[in-house]
């Protein structure tokens, strides 16, 4: 039996050495993690996105769950810059048409470099064209790298789009270093090594409610424990197009030993205990402070109000 004949519409691809496909297969695979979905992920994801929409090509978004690095190595407790369901939002807003989310597991691990590519991406995705970030690399104990992709790629019929990194301040921008400017304390400069306010999403719990007694009551977030929280302190965000103000850390006034994440809306009125928030963080306004009695306590946080209505976020 010869190849199937290609429909009219993808003949033009046969010129970029693509292999002829039935009529309606055949797509542009991009193929990473993508925890941060940072400046330099980005990229690559509308650089894919924009080249399928010339090609009449479908996109299609690639990660992981759990990151292969929890999995590998749970005694690291690596924590997140997104969630599955935030990473999965943001690559909708980039335009992907579908997203593949591969369970990491141990059978999964367990897959060579060309077992992985057959497997997942020529058969089960059927790719025409893969793309990666400079530094990509895949297979049992991240053996392989882009040029055995390119190799494979020749192999099996798909071609590999490689993008160069992305660098802010002379530096490539990786999720590692992001994650490493949060810890640290340097939120305003990984926001923008992110390119886009940092998420924080989970379900509004009761507290002790003492936002309410000091005339500010807040939103208590439920988080995901696999989720990097920024060091303590006070942050300017947005929560249903709305300016607000999120505390995150003991409450050190009060004396309490649990980690809470708190949102204030300034001229709110309405009850969000049980609803699910989207917050966006944009900017650290300042540290957390223990305040010698509720009063002064009260005094800040007016003065954090004041600020957050005074100046833009976007």
């Amino acid at each position: 039996m010869g190849l199937t004949k290609p429909s009219p519409r993808f003949s033009h691809l046969l010129g970029l050495g693509i292999r002829p496909l039935p009529k309606g297969e055949g797509c542009v695979v991009v193929l990473g993690t993508f925890d941060g979905v940072h400046l330099g992920h980005q990229r690559i994801i509308k650089d894919a996105v924009s080249f399928a929409k010339r090609h009449g090509l479908k996109s299609v978004i690639t990660t992981f769950d759990p990151h292969p690095q929890q999995y590998l190595v749970p005694k690291r407790g690596l924590k997140l810059l997104t969630t599955l369901d935030e990473r999965k939002k943001i690559f909708k807003s980039l335009g992907a048409d579908k997203i593949k989310v591969f369970k990491f597991n141990k059978r999964f691990c367990k897959l060579s470099g060309e077992e992985f590519i057959v497997k997942y991406i020529v058969r089960g995705l059927k790719a025409s064209f893969v793309f990666v970030g400079y530094d990509y690399v895949f297979g049992h104990n991240r053996g392989e790298n882009v040029n055995k992709l390119r190799k494979l790629g020749k192999k099996y019929g798909f071609v590999v789009k490689m993008v160069k990194p992305l660098c802010a301040d002379s530096v490539p921008v990786k999720s590692s270093t992001i994650r490493d400017f949060i810890n640290k304390g340097k939120f305003n400069k990984a926001v923008r090594f992110l390119g886009r306010p940092y998420t924080l999403s989970g379900k509004v719990v009761a507290g002790v409610g003492r936002g309410k007694e000091l005339g500010f009551p807040t939103a208590n977030l439920l988080m995901d424990p696999y989720k990097l929280l920024p060091v303590y302190g006070v942050y300017a965000g947005i929560v249903n197009k709305r300016k607000c103000l999120v505390n995150i850390g003991l409450r050190p006034t009060f004396k309490h030993d649990q980690v809470s994440v708190e949102v204030f809306i300034p001229h709110f009125h309405g009850n969000l205990y049980g609803k699910h928030l989207e917050v966006y963080l944009y900017k650290r306004l300042r540290n957390e402070i223990k305040f010698p009695d509720a009063e002064e306590l009260k005094g800040q946080i007016k003065k954090d109000v004041r600020r957050l209505l005074t100046e833009t976020y976007k």
